[in-house]
């Protein structure tokens, strides 16, 4: 369930790499409890987009503000701080270490934060339990598959209780099958316990099963996405140029830069 109050808003956000814009111009309200999936094109400004709304990317312009925190304002050591104890994070090749075993893996950020081996192995051994894991505690992180991988990656992520996970690309290398498993597991653990959950994909079958689906065009979000050119008929190249109008957001779309 959502609330009334944007646990995360991003104002006029601005990026430049060189003379390319990442960011242009961007605003963006996300509530407690939703998915949020972005979308776009290699090189859309997406991923610079959910680097900025968790600190780890400065903007050259523009707020982030959580939980009454303006991010933009605080230092690396500031940023990095809140990452580690308010943050989750899962990544497509998910980052794990692979030296430690799987238990290690989720109980490290734990023990980042203070809490002692013993008590940070509990905790991890309980959502490795909940995702399906149980037994393989032991196992390292090259012992493990892919989709199996990503649940650690998952359990590392809401083992210190973070109030929102940001996922990029995180079924990204995953078989159709498998990328179902770990996406219900994904919304499972982080808004099917009123957490918030902001996901860059290029899958539409993934975004489908978060809550609400914008789109990142040259910097630009948007509720829609971009119009498409219309295929040529056959013997008519010209035709290849002209675009049609993508149809209207689903409803869960509408009010993009607010509540769904």
């Amino acid at each position: 369930m959502t609330t009334s109050t944007a646990i995360l808003g991003a104002r006029s956000l601005a990026k430049r790499y060189g003379a390319g814009i990442a960011l242009n111009n961007v605003d963006l309200d996300v509530f407690p409890g939703e998915s949020v999936a972005i979308m776009g094109a290699s090189g859309s400004g997406k991923t610079t987009l959910l680097h900025t709304l968790a600190g780890i990317t400065a903007p050259d312009s523009g707020t982030v503000n959580y939980a009454g925190t303006d991010v933009t304002a605080l230092n690396e050591t500031q940023r990095s701080k809140l990452r580690r104890e308010s943050f989750g994070f899962v990544f497509q090749s998910g980052l794990l270490v692979p030296e430690l075993t799987a238990i290690e893996n989720v109980a490290l950020a734990l023990m980042l934060n203070g809490v002692s081996r013993r008590d940070a192995e509990g905790q991890a051994a309980a959502w490795l339990a909940h995702l399906g894991l149980a037994g393989m505690e032991s196992r390292r992180i090259g012992e493990l598959s892919g989709g199996q991988a990503q649940r650690v990656a998952i359990a590392r992520a809401q083992v210190t209780g973070a109030r929102i996970v940001f996922a990029d690309e995180p079924t990204g290398a995953l078989d159709s099958h498998t990328s179902a498993d770990v996406m219900g597991a994904l919304l499972d653990a982080t808004a099917g316990r009123g957490h918030t959950l902001v996901l860059v994909t290029h899958d539409p079958t993934v975004a489908a099963r978060c809550s609400r689906t914008l789109y990142m065009h040259d910097g630009v979000l948007s509720p829609v996405a971009p119009a498409r050119p219309a295929l040529a008929p056959q013997g008519n190249p010209a035709a290849g140029t002209t675009f049609l109008p993508q149809a209207g957001p689903a409803p869960q779309e509408q009010n993009w830069a607010g509540r769904p």
